[in-house]
């Protein structure tokens, strides 16, 4: 049977109705998790020609040779029905060569590209749609590779590939919602509403800075920083690996975190500091200076090279879990109503240690951190209070907006995954440990401008709230207050007005004179103080459900029996309407709607949108804006 590029007219008018509903896998280079593990005469920089943006791949086969993507953690096809790129024939036009996919490793059968396209003329660029049933791809597949591939034993004249992506189906400008306030939910607790500060923040303790922080309302800060906390003397408020002195110490922190009546989270100095040490730190905080904090953490990220650590076993699991008991026993001594939690990653697989351990269920050997750092725990007796992930979705220079936008749905895996390993390892209390989420933001490491735009007020608002939803039973963002970075990834491709990355939800104003001003809010600041009125502690957490997928919906039900909604609209130039049907609750006649949007990020807006609508008790209908975050309530 040829597969012949047939297409419908409601494919071509909702698939392709918008660019961030299709998540790419090469676009500029290779995109969001996506790796280049090809083997043939390539150039994926290549400039000229160019379908779009500012990059093509340049592809010279020789025999049996392969443009080949490799996606390690793999993409889950759910909600996509074919793989979409563009051809350009070079100068010979009408290349051989064979489309594969693999999936979950194992290599499905190879389909010739002529099935999908008749021609491939010379000079110029064909759009080549192909289902991904006719590459032996189902519904809830796992994509881990895909092939561009010679397959007859012949060089190939240079060609040209660009703008490879899977195709969403059933897009549109329109949508309908439900939303059961009766169904099962999660409780929000002050933990889930986090916010990572900083000893490095100079302005934290200011009267500004409180100001901002107060408008938002976090119900956790975490202090104080990542890496840095393993080489920081909390004693001297200083760098114990370079030296130098910080701009906020322990009172400063507990003194704001006070003030917005949030919840603490310290992470100690496990890389160069003792568990004595680590006592005398909650001796400080919790005993002489009454600072309530509840949530203390072994380090930070512990098992990555990029981390200080002077033990002699650096970045060991055996090592760190010796120094764990150790610590617990010291810290629980001074106050044991603190909870002291473990670091480590949702897998069995990364970061391998010098000890390879069993799994108690699978009965297969892994030298992972966290598998060895559970059984050595385990076998310790140490039954840890908390479980702590960060997840960073992409590495730097392959940052995709589209990619981003649909990463949220991954939690289900990441969370549930999670809950199997501490099961597997730590017995039926595993069941019970809680997992936080300390850190989620974009991109790994080097912010760019994706950072800074809207987009990522979108993902911080999707994920927090599909985090919480799979299980995460605290979250905090990465993070208040960074720094600007000018040289980065800030591709033309990418949607935003700022050439700078920043992790921060508000400018740094460092380096001076790059970037906004000192304070300035940036999308995820208005995103985060959008999450923070939506809900509240007591608050049952909801999931809509949507018919168009680029329409994220969440809702709570209050205490007092009240709902609000949030909607995320991850459209990029498409405004949608929705019909809002309620169910277990009727809305007031009148519904107030605060929002935030790339259109107010373009005019630098620094304040919320609000507007009255009228419902009709069990339905309520809006159009929601392009690029925004809404929160309804009544």
């Amino acid at each position: 049977m040829r597969w012949y590029i047939v297409l419908l007219a409601g494919l071509m008018a909702g698939a392709n109705a918008d660019d961030f509903a299709h998540p790419a896998v090469y676009r500029d280079y290779p995109a969001g998790r996506w790796e280049d593990w090809s083997w043939a005469n390539r150039d994926m920089q290549n400039t000229n020609p160019v379908r779009t943006g500012q990059r093509s791949i340049r592809v010279d086969f020789y025999p049996w040779s392969s443009i080949f993507f490799k996606n390690p953690g793999g993409f889950v096809v759910d909600g996509f029905t074919h793989l979409e790129f563009w051809v350009h024939g070079g100068s010979a036009g009408n290349p051989r060569f064979h489309i594969r996919a693999e999936v979950d490793g194992v290599d499905r059968p190879l389909v010739p590209v002529s099935n999908f396209a008749s021609s491939l003329p010379a000079n110029q660029w064909t759009r080549v749609q192909v289902p991904l049933s006719a590459l032996g791809v189902n519904p809830g597949d796992r994509i881990t590779g895909i092939h561009f591939r010679e397959f007859s034993g012949q060089s190939v004249p240079t060609f040209y590939i660009d703008d490879i992506r899977f195709l969403r189906a059933n897009v549109s400008n329109r949508a309908t919602v439900t939303v059961n306030f009766n169904a099962t939910g999660r409780t929000i607790t002050q933990p889930m509403r986090g916010i990572n500060v900083a000893c490095w923040d100079w302005y934290l303790t200011t009267p500004e800075r409180r100001q901002l922080l107060r408008q938002v309302g976090f119900g956790m800060m975490r202090y104080p920083g990542g890496s840095i906390s393993n080489e920081y003397d909390w004693r001297n408020n200083s760098n114990r690996r370079y030296g130098g002195t910080y701009g906020t110490n322990t009172d400063g922190f507990l003194s704001v975190a006070n003030e917005v009546g949030a919840e603490k989270n310290i992470t100690i100095n496990y890389g160069s500091g003792t568990p004595q040490e680590a006592a005398d730190w909650v001796q400080y905080a919790n005993i002489q200076r009454n600072g309530r904090v509840r949530y203390w953490t072994i380090g930070n990220e512990n098992y990555g090279s990029w981390e200080y650590d002077t033990h002699p076993h650096r970045h060991d699991a055996h090592t760190y879990a010796y120094f764990t008991q150790d610590a617990i026993t010291r810290m629980k001594g001074v106050d044991p109503t603190i909870k002291v939690g473990v670091v480590g990653v949702p897998n069995e697989h990364e970061f391998p240690q010098r000890f390879s351990v069993t799994n108690p269920r699978t009965g297969q050997s892994h030298n992972g951190w966290t598998p060895v750092l559970l059984n050595r725990l385990n076998s310790l007796g140490v039954m840890p209070d908390f479980f702590d992930i960060h997840i960073y979705p992409q590495l730097p220079g392959r940052e995709d907006d589209a990619f981003l936008l649909d990463d949220p749905r991954t939690w289900d895996e990441i969370i549930s995954r999670t809950r199997q390993i501490l099961r597997d390892y730590l017995g039926a209390t595993g069941d019970t440990v809680p997992i936080f989420v300390t850190e989620n933001n974009s991109v790994a490491y080097n912010p760019g401008k994706q950072t800074t735009s809207m987009v990522n007020a979108l993902y911080m608002a999707d994920s927090w709230a599909r985090a919480i939803l799979a299980g995460a039973d605290a979250y905090a963002w990465w993070d208040l207050h960074n720094s600007t970075e000018v040289n980065n990834n800030n591709s033309p491709i990418l949607y935003g007005w700022r050439n700078w990355g920043d992790y921060g939800i508000v400018a740094s104003g460092y380096p001076s004179g790059v970037g906004d001003p000192l304070n300035t809010p940036y999308p995820t600041f208005f995103a985060a103080q959008l999450i923070m009125r939506f809900a509240k502690p007591g608050d049952i957490l909801v999931r809509g459900v949507s018919s168009n997928p680029m329409l994220a919906v969440y809702a709570v039900r209050t205490p007092n029996g009240k709902g609000r909604i949030m909607v995320v609209n991850k459209m990029r130039s498409t405004s949608v309407d929705a019909e809002i049907r309620l169910q277990g609750l009727r809305a007031g006649s009148q519904v107030t709607v605060r929002f935030y949007s790339a259109a107010q990020d373009s005019t630098r807006s620094e304040s919320l949108g609000v507007r009255t609508i009228s419902s009709r008790g069990d339905r309520i209908t809006y159009r929601f804006a392009p690029m925004s975050v809404s929160v309804l309530e009544w």
